[in-house]
């Protein structure tokens, strides 16, 4: 499934639940059956099988969901993915209906990467600043890469904010040689 397929399906599953609360339920739900697929290497197998009917592929699926003890929402969606062979990358759906289920509650999660470690101050004013201008409530890991000179990488969702030495520079080298 690409992430352009599961953002309609999650968009889907979320107009269901309608509330926040529903659709923090529905991805918790979501979450363990993606669990128990990765630990389970058979049905990890069966679901990315294209050859295995369709019906097969939904009477286990309904099974898991059934032994689990999923609402009927989400075994119904679970159905429905299985009958149309959608389930052969569950994690990609899960990643996708995260980010979604985020974006709706106006709450973004981001990646900082930094050449040396930050401290909890500098990390608070990223976050806050960045989540300010985004109109958002956002959460940064933290990442070290020696690869960058000095500053900060902050990549949210698609969108990323380079304020690194190397990317000043290749913007004072190109300031400059549209100026000659």
């Amino acid at each position: 499934m690409t992430p352009t397929v599961a953002r309609r399906y999650a968009n889907a599953l979320l107009d269901l639940a309608g509330d926040a609360r529903s659709a923090d339920r529905l991805v918790a739900e979501m979450e363990s059956f993606v669990a128990q697929v990765r630990k389970t290497p058979p049905l990890m197998e069966l679901l990315a099988d294209p050859t295995t009917p369709a019906a097969t592929v939904s009477r286990v699926v309904q099974e898991v969901a059934s032994r689990m003890v999923l609402s009927e929402t989400m075994r119904s969606f679970l159905g429905l993915l299985a009958t149309r062979r959608r389930l052969g990358r569950p994690e990609v759906l899960l990643a996708v209906t995260r980010t979604e289920r985020d974006r709706r509650q106006g709450r973004a999660t981001g990646l900082v990467e930094s050449a040396g470690p930050l401290s909890v101050i500098q990390a608070a004013r990223i976050r806050d600043a960045l989540g300010k201008a985004l109109g958002t409530q956002l959460t940064l890991e933290q990442r070290r890469d020696p690869g960058l000179l000095d500053g900060v990488r902050v990549t949210v969702g698609d969108r990323v904010f380079d304020l690194t030495a190397r990317a000043w520079l290749k913007s004072l080298r190109e300031r400059l040689a549209t100026v000659r």
